[in-house]
């Protein structure tokens, strides 16, 4: 679209969710072409992959990313385990700051979790406690596969 001299972006606002049904419409109303709905959920997949990357590049620069945060922040507890294929299994983090804050804390941690939904299906767990103020404070946080004694 031209106004004036100018180019209006195409999809001026970063908000907007865009649907497989809304690309076939968008496919079909500017270009004429008429795509299945498949075609489009896997072209929007294309797209968010050149533009995220692929989930196998973020796991295997994970243990660079944790061996950074180390030497940044002096005190924290990093913990990777990999299977023997050396394959993401589980990541625990722990920050120096919160370790200190917990001396201050009230003697009960409490633990939440939640789904990751992506291709591996993990599960982040976080361990917090309250301060003295009644604020709350995050001790820790780890990836695991499920919620078991061995994770």
């Amino acid at each position: 679209m031209v106004v004036g001299s100018m180019m209006m972006p195409k999809y001026p606002d970063p908000k907007i969710i865009y649907t497989p049904k809304g690309i076939q419409t968008g496919m079909l109303s500017e270009h004429g072409v008429n795509l299945t709905y498949m075609q489009a959920w896997r072209a929007k997949e294309k797209a968010l992959e050149f533009l995220r990357g692929h989930p196998d590049d973020s796991y295997s620069r994970l243990s660079s990313y944790l061996y950074i945060l180390e030497k940044t922040y002096p005190g924290l507890v990093v913990k990777l385990q990999k299977t023997e294929d050396n394959y993401f299994l589980y990541a625990f983090v722990a920050l120096s700051t919160s370790i200190k804050g917990w001396e201050h804390c009230r003697p009960v941690v409490l633990v939440d979790g939640t789904f990751l939904k992506s291709a591996y299906r993990r599960i982040m767990l976080i361990a917090s406690t309250m301060d003295a103020t009644g604020s709350i404070l995050p001790l820790t946080y780890t990836i695991v596969d499920s919620e078991n004694d061995a994770s």
